[in-house]
This record gives C-alpha cells, structure tokens and sequence, in this order.
C-alpha cells in the first residue's frame, strides 16, 4: 500500500495534535501508511508528526505559504490530506457590530492561507475547523470570528467532495483560554447590554469569569441541542472527540460538516439558520 502524506497546520494546538492523532489511528485500523508534516510557529518538534515545518508565522500568510511550499518541495511531498486548525480574531463584542476591517484581518489568519493552500498544493482532502457561531449566546461576543467560521462552512458545502469541516463545541484549550481573558478585559467596560449582563451573571454566581464561562457555556450547548440526543448526556467537548469527527471523515464521510458536541455527533449538507446580518457579509 502507498504512502499517504498529510500536512497539519498547527499541529501542536489541541486540534493540531487530535488530527495527528486520527491520522495514527486510521492507519492502525486500515493499514494505510502516512507521513505527517506539521507546522508550528516556532523551532520545537511537533509531537507525533515525522516532520515539523518551524517558524511559520501565519501573521504574514503570503510569505507562510511560501515557507511551506519550499520545504515540502524539498522533500518532494505531495500532500492527500491538509488539516487547518488555527483561529484567531478579534472578539469581545457582539456578531452584528464587526467592522469590515476585523473581518478582514480575522481572514488573514483564519482562511485566506487555508484557501492559498488548497489551491497551491491541490490536496485530495482539506478539512478545517469551525464552532456554533449562529447560536445566541456566541453572537453576544463572538465577533470577525461569526464571519470567519460562516465563510469556511460555505467553502466546504460548495465541494463537498473535497472540503470538509468540523464544527466542534467549546472545549479547553489554550486559544479559549486566551478568548476567556479577552472577553473578561473587554466585557467590563462594554457598552453592550447582553455582555453587561452576562458580567452580572457572573458577578451573581460567585464564581471566577473562566470557571462561569465555561458553566455558561455548557448550559447554553446542552439547552441547543440537549433535546435531539435525550438518550445520551451532556458532557463538554474534549479534543478526543475532535479525533472522532476526522477519523469519520478520513473513514469516507460525504457530508461537508460534521457537528459535535461531547458524544453526541451528526452531519450536515447546508448552513444552520442564523441572523440576516451574518448571511450578507
């Protein structure tokens, strides 16, 4: 059997380093041999990939690209699979208050070196990452990153056949850690009125903003979609879940998104329902 070859972006995040281990998994139980190539922004190997591309700094997507391109023509490595997992925008303020500029910026590093890839390296799979950005409680300070998440869904429906995502819930890692710090900095002086009162709910539970955000945030995913799995119970998301929604879709699934929630999983073809303002832009 031939070897596949499968490039991580961001391999050593939580997502990143789920994706690494689906690829292991998946070659365990088929057989199927791969190489993986990761990136990290900076010189340390990335745990569990046979090459760590260093020093890509997705701040500067063109000479990222780049850098990339270079050393995976050195190896001569044509990629089957890309995994793009980074995310990061500006947040802390309402969906329907996004200036076109945060958008923008939000795209340089969420989507615009995805896209670049895709198209310069011709993989048989790309699969990026995406959350409930449509459902109230995130447009209440989800920000450019609505926008972000709602352009990768459609990049993936359009082409099915090639494009996925994996639309996840809230689970612990390092980059919600930092939205929790930004959103706590920000939601104090916030002239909104639906950040104002999630500060008093805070502020009611007596609880510590991180440990209140995420309760809040498990209430508000299991009161979404708590009612479509009555015989399975709410737990939050971990990034082991994240490794079961690739392995599906590495397995041969034809939908373009696969949702999660903790144990609860399902497939769409076609965006959820979401506000108009999030639709237009």
């Amino acid at each position: 059997m031939s070897e596949s070859i499968a490039l991580i972006i961001g391999g050593s995040g939580a997502a990143g380093h789920s994706a690494i281990q689906a690829i292991r998994e998946h070659s365990s139980k088929t057989g199927q041999k791969w190489k993986i190539y990761s990136t990290t922004s900076g010189e340390s190997q990335v745990e569990g990939a046979d090459k760590t591309i260093p020093l890509i700094k997705l701040e500067e997507p063109e000479e990222a690209v780049s850098n990339i391109q270079k050393f995976l023509n050195t190896e001569n490595a044509n990629i089957d699979v890309l995994v793009y997992t980074p995310a990061r925008g500006n947040l802390g303020y309402p969906v329907s208050e996004t200036p076109d500029k945060d958008i923008i910026d939000t795209a340089k590093f969420c989507l615009d070196p995805m896209l670049d890839l895709e198209k310069k390296l011709n993989p048989r799979l790309t699969i990026g990452y995406s959350a409930y950005y449509y459902l109230p409680h995130l447009l209440t300070f989800y920000g450019s990153l609505a926008f972000i998440k709602k352009k990768m869904e459609e990049w993936a429906v359009q082409k099915p056949e090639s494009r996925k995502i994996i639309r996840a819930g809230t689970f612990f890692s390092q980059s919600v850690r930092g939205i929790t710090i930004i959103l706590q900095r920000l939601a104090k002086s916030s002239p909104h009125p639906d950040l104002q009162k999630l500060m008093e709910e805070q502020k009611t539970s007596g609880k510590k903003f991180g440990d209140f955000f995420l309760d809040y945030i498990q209430q508000k995913e299991n009161e979404s979609f708590g009612k479509n799995f009555p015989s399975i119970p709410y737990r939050i998301t971990e990034p082991k879940d994240l490794k079961t929604a690739l392995l599906k879709i590495l397995e041969g699934e034809k939908a373009p998104i696969v949702s999660l929630v903790g144990d609860w999983l399902w497939t769409e073809d076609k965006l959820p329902a979401m506000p108009e303002y999030l639709k237009k832009r």
